[in-house]
């Protein structure tokens, strides 16, 4: 009957007779009928994909870290925490990164290395409230409201990088940069300045901004 939890078939009449659903069949097959065998698929060629299937699920939990430290992560593996150099032989940042968000992804001078940084975009903050690092963006051009900020976008050297003056674990540093304009002539080099040292000794205008970007 509806409603219980036994399943219960009805016999038709006559010789032969099959037994058919009710309404209070829970299984899907008629009482006393034997259920019909899972259809198992043909072998598969991939044998990538067969061993992965057939692998046992791992029985060791994940290595526990309790304390921070300068670690290593390799695939989800916390590895050792030992301090590589910063820079390759040649000046370039010796990082690895897998950019698993898919992020943009800028280089940038600085003390003459170069450098890799994530662009968060810009932000309002009070820098006599917030500590900010600075960056230095060379322009042949540049227009500052009264607030100090853009006017329009300024011309830029194609090819030149900005500058920062610090990189993370040094006094100054902060991920808040606050932005200055560098004007040079329309004969100045791409890339002929390198660091914040190289834009203060250039002799080229400077104009601090109230322009700051994550």
């Amino acid at each position: 009957m509806v409603g219980t939890n036994e399943p219960r078939a009805v016999s038709g009449t006559g010789p032969g007779a099959q037994p058919r659903w009710t309404v209070g069949s829970l299984l899907g097959v008629p009482l006393g009928a034997e259920p019909a065998p899972v259809p198992v698929p043909p072998p598969s060629h991939d044998l990538g994909r067969a061993a992965v299937l057939a692998a046992p699920v791992a029985a060791t939990a994940p290595a526990l870290v309790e304390e921070e430290g300068p670690w290593t992560i390799a695939r989800g593996a916390v590895g050792g925490g030992d301090r590589q150099p910063a820079f390759r032989g040649d000046g370039v940042e010796a990082l690895t990164y897998d950019n698993p968000f898919g992020q943009a992804i800028e280089q940038a001078w600085f003390d003459g290395k170069l450098v890799y940084a994530v662009d968060l975009g810009e932000v309002e903050v009070d820098p006599s409230q917030v500590k900010v690092a600075q960056e230095y963006q060379i322009v042949y051009d540049v227009a500052l409201d009264a607030r100090g900020k853009l006017a329009s976008e300024p011309r830029r050297p194609p090819g030149q990088l900005n500058i920062y003056d610090s990189v993370p674990g040094m006094a100054q540093y902060s991920p808040i940069w606050q932005f200055n304009y560098v004007v040079v002539p329309g004969d100045y080099r791409p890339n002929t300045l390198r660091s914040e040292h190289d834009c203060l000794a250039s002799g080229y205008p400077i104009h601090r901004s109230h322009v700051f970007e994550n």
